[in-house]
């Protein structure tokens, strides 16, 4: 994520349901929809498909 400068890096759990982040293992962007859930919005992801996270995983806010 370091080549964004304009990335700021931070958990997953401090990530607003509704908010769009980035996740640097699949190098998409998701939706958090739940506590523990997100969805795919970027590449083949149509925010329909949920998927786990962990609350210590380290995402990205583009600001």
């Amino acid at each position: 994520m370091s080549k964004n400068p304009n990335r700021l890096r931070i958990k997953f759990s401090e990530v607003t349901i509704g908010q769009r982040f980035f996740d640097p293992i699949s190098q998409e962007y998701f939706v958090k929809q739940s506590e523990v859930m997100a969805a795919m919005v970027s590449g083949i992801g149509d925010g329909t498909v949920p998927d786990e996270f962990e609350p210590d995983d380290v995402v990205g806010i583009d600001h």
